[in-house]
């Protein structure tokens, strides 16, 4: 690309580097697509961050968008998951609705959420937006919707399935590289620009295992859109669909 368009480009907001993931095995361990799913927690956290946590003080509120979406029943009866990863949680509510389902269907499935809770660009537009801006529930600036997810949790007793992970989606993909554990399923649903989208996908396609695959949210969002459809054709894989989420597998 040539230098002046580049730096335009630049100026109008636009990256255009490509960062992709070193290859499998870079960090060492073995690939253990879900092997250990339970051990997930204490390789995470010294103790559990539900310990002591008085959730009562909080109540029960899942406010999201997407959560009860029927494709979390049909690719978990269809996959029977043993790890999941949910890379954008909020406050829960499609995290809740796929341990219910996992529940339900006698599986003994993990779900670690992998967000900062701190809110994506939108969040952060319009200080009158109740469904955003004020449900960051600012401490001095600060958000702390982070608990308001940890209560819900409490709330519907799955403390032994979700298992927080309060980090970056980069950071939160190199962890499980190094650690050498790859899941079945990774729910992308974090930032809705192109760019950002993109690299999650890049991420985390290392992250699924070898029958794996990366589903999301928001197809209807352009960044979002453009990013599956740039990543599929680079990858060369199809894109599927399952009632309002795209599918993309690491096989047909």
């Amino acid at each position: 690309m040539k230098p002046l368009l580049k730096t335009l480009l630049y100026k109008a907001g636009y990256s255009i580097k490509k960062i992709r993931p070193a290859g499998r095995g870079t960090f060492g361990g073995s690939s253990n697509s879900g092997t250990g799913a339970a051990d997930i927690m204490p390789l995470l956290h010294r103790t559990s961050p539900y310990d002591g946590f008085e959730f009562q003080q909080r109540p029960f509120d899942a406010h999201g968008w997407g959560g009860d979406s029927p494709a979390f029943r049909e690719l978990i009866a269809k996959e029977k998951p043993r790890l999941i990863l949910e890379v954008g949680t909020w406050k829960g509510a499609s995290a809740l609705q796929m341990a219910s389902i996992c529940h339900e269907l006698a599986l003994d499935t993990r779900i670690v959420c992998i967000d900062t809770w701190l809110g994506a660009l939108e969040f952060w537009t319009d200080h009158s937006d109740p469904e955003r801006y004020q449900s960051l529930q600012l401490r001095h600036g600060y958000p702390s919707v982070y608990y308001q997810f940890l209560a819900n949790v409490c709330h519907k007793g799955f403390q032994d399935r979700i298992i927080p992970f309060p980090q970056t989606a980069s950071t939160g993909a190199l962890w499980f590289r190094r650690m050498g554990i790859t899941a079945d399923m990774v729910y992308v649903d974090a930032s809705h620009e192109e760019e950002d989208v993109f690299q999650d996908l890049c991420s985390y396609w290392e992250v699924a295992g070898d029958k794996g695959l990366l589903f999301g949210d928001d197809y209807s969002w352009d960044g979002v859109r453009l990013a599956v459809q740039r990543f599929a054709k680079e990858e060369n894989r199809p894109i599927e669909f399952s009632a309002d989420k795209w599918v993309i597998r690491k096989r047909a």
